[in-house]
Parts: C-alpha cells; sequence; structure tokens
C-alpha cells in the first residue's frame, strides 16, 4: 500500500511540473513592434526603383519569424 501512494505521489508531482512548465512556455511569445506601419512613396515615374526600409523590432522573449510580408 505505501508503494501505491508513493507511485501515486511521483505521478502528481511530474504532472504538476509539465503544467507549470507548459503554463510558463505559454507566456513567451514574439512581439513585433514597427516604428511605423505605413510609408506613402508619392509619385514615382514606371520603371524607377522606390525603397524604404521598415524596422522590426522584437521585443518579445522567444525568436521573431517573418514568414510572410504583402505589399500593396
Amino acid at each position: 500500500m505505501r508503494t501505491k501512494s508513493a507511485s501515486l505521489s511521483v505521478f502528481l508531482l511530474i504532472s504538476l511540473l509539465i503544467i507549470l512548465a507548459d503554463h510558463a512556455l505559454a507566456d513567451q511569445k514574439p512581439e513585433a513592434v514597427l516604428s511605423e506601419k505605413v510609408f506613402n512613396f508619392q509619385s514615382a515615374w514606371e520603371g524607377d526603383t522606390v525603397t524604404h526600409d521598415f524596422i522590426v523590432k522584437n521585443q518579445g522573449t522567444t525568436p521573431l519569424e517573418i514568414l510572410k510580408v504583402d505589399t500593396d
């Protein structure tokens, strides 16, 4: 009977540790912050190359992956 309660205690302890670790990891996420979200290029001649740099900072706690960028 004693080994049964010890096994149950170990199981409950491991379960609690897994739940706490999962909760701590859920709070960690990337957070993209842009100084400007829109830029108006004004007029340009056809064939001209126009560029603009958007500065993206990650203020989160895990790496930020930019997988897709849409332009208009």
